[in-house]
């Protein structure tokens, strides 16, 4: 059995969304070095989705690390793209092998497509339920009293 409970926020996320509860800060979590590198097995609207999502974030919000997970999205993108594109011309309902009339293939690939993006668009931070959680973290106004102790007599 999994755990209970949402999944834990990482330390960047939760300064983000600030802290009003004046709970306890977690210790920051490690932080991949590198970028998204393009994975050469992705083409067409897979590859055009991998780079609009890279472009559309904030440069440093995706490290090497997230290469798979966008791959993911990216892929499960173009395969939704596909099935749309599919049911537009083809019929809802088909015969089967047997002859018997059955749903059309394309709605199982639309709808694991589209499972498929919501579950990684929560975790890449894609979808606006997330993104409306994060914020830009607040800039500290300086005391006018700032930089008065310690400062030489000559600037004072």
């Amino acid at each position: 059995m999994g755990a209970r409970g949402p999944r834990p926020e990482t330390p960047e996320i939760q300064a983000l969304k600030g802290n009003p509860g004046k709970r306890k800060k977690r210790a920051p979590s490690i932080k991949p070095a590198g970028e998204t590198v393009i994975p050469n097995y992705l083409q067409g609207d897979a590859l055009a989705c991998f780079k609009m999502i890279t472009a559309a974030m904030p440069p440093g919000y995706f490290a090497s690390t997230d290469t798979g997970s966008i791959a993911v999205y990216a892929a499960a993108w173009a395969d939704h793209k596909a099935a749309v594109s599919a049911l537009a011309v083809e019929p809802a309902i088909v015969d089967g092998s047997t002859g018997n009339k059955q749903p059309n293939p394309w709605f199982k690939i639309k709808n694991e497509a589209a499972r498929i993006m919501m579950a990684m668009g929560d975790r890449l931070g894609l979808d606006p339920k997330s993104r409306a959680a994060l914020s830009p973290p607040e800039e500290k106004k300086s005391s006018k009293f700032s930089g008065l102790i310690g400062r030489s007599a000559e600037t004072a």
